[in-house]
């Protein structure tokens, strides 16, 4: 296997929880990068000062991996992710999230699928608190389907599949990414590697998800993206991603996502308003904590909090109904509540 790779990661604030992980899980994959860039987005700290990071970049030596840190300029892991797009020497480049924990065959699992025509393959990246394997019907990551079904790579599956687009880390051929990251994304950068990917989708090259290759997502709570608590960040790009569907001529499946991570008593509650939203969308997706009250329930889609989390990319507020309840000074009931957020 001859090929040349540059290994990426964008890093803000988790200098002393996940990136150290991250880091030490690419020194150790069975097919090393020739190259790794690491974009500082955060307090620009000397890495070399501190013990841990010692004995990883002397680990990235023994392994003959070329190593660098990067500053970034504070404005988002979209920018950096192009910036790797211009600074790496080889081909095909791999993006691993900071809170990503790679297992040791990862990369070479996933540069086993190149060959001509190969745009990008993708592992799956799954939390190991909720491992589930892959529910009937998700097959290959439909655009169409982006805000309304749960990513193929967060489930347990084996093979491989043919998608339209891909989640987080990622292998990809330089060749493949002429059209870029899309720059008019906020610093959140929610949904950029949805356009990126899918992009080269509709220039012609084939998506992979190779399920032999797993990476598990720590799902860091602080740092990264969710140092940005502006959700005005996150309309932005939802609005940037509505307008590149309309480009795309795609129309997004009409799926209504709600989530519950509440109680029983406020499923119970929610549920009144279920007549109402039947009659206002064609189908509902309820990420919820206690499925068993919606069990005999028809045309609803339920998953688990978690994975309707991952859909709206950890960003919950909006499905917050005591916060909602709070910044619309509600003082009547919870049932009225839902109707408010949700109708």
């Amino acid at each position: 296997m001859n090929h040349r790779i540059t290994a990426e990661v964008s890093t803000k604030d988790r200098y002393f929880t996940t990136l150290p992980l991250t880091l030490t899980s690419i020194a150790t994959q069975t097919l090393p990068p020739q190259e790794l860039i690491i974009f500082d987005d955060g307090e620009h700290k000397d890495l070399r000062e501190f013990d841990v990071y010692q004995h990883i970049f002397s680990l990235f030596d023994q392994k003959n991996i070329n190593w660098q840190v990067v500053f970034g300029k504070r404005e988002g892991q979209v920018k950096n992710h192009q910036e790797a797009i211009n600074q790496a020497k080889n081909d095909w480049i791999f993006r691993v999230d900071d809170d990503c924990f790679l297992e040791s065959n990862v990369l070479e699992q996933l540069a086993s699928n190149i060959e001509e025509g190969i745009g990008a393959i993708g592992p799956l990246v799954i939390d190991p608190r909720d491992v589930k394997p892959l529910p009937m019907g998700l097959t290959t990551n439909k655009i169409t389907d982006v805000t309304a079904a749960p990513n193929i790579q967060w489930f347990k599956h084996s093979g491989k599949k043919v998608v339209e687009h891909l989640y987080s880390c990622f292998l990809f051929n330089k060749n493949a990414s002429e059209h870029g990251y899309c720059m008019n994304l906020s610093p959140v950068g929610h949904r950029e590697e949805t356009i990126f990917t899918y992009e080269m989708h509709r220039n012609g090259w084939k998506l992979i998800v190779d399920a032999g290759a797993i990476v598990w997502h720590f799902r860091a709570n602080v740092g990264g993206i969710r140092s940005y608590e502006d959700e005005n960040h996150w309309k932005h790009d939802d609005f940037i991603f509505s307008e590149k569907m309309k480009i795309w001529n795609q129309e997004p499946s009409d799926k209504k996502l709600i989530i519950l991570n509440c109680g029983l008593g406020d499923h119970c509650a929610f549920g009144c308003i279920l007549p109402e939203l039947k009659e206002k969308y064609e189908s509902i997706v309820i990420g919820a904590t206690y499925p068993e009250v919606f069990e005999d329930e028809e045309n609803i889609e339920i998953i688990s909090v978690h994975e309707a989390e991952l859909l709206c990319n950890g960003h919950t507020d909006p499905y917050n109904v005591y916060k909602w309840m709070v910044d619309h000074d509600h003082k009547t009931s919870i049932v009225d509540a839902f109707r408010g957020m949700y109708l």
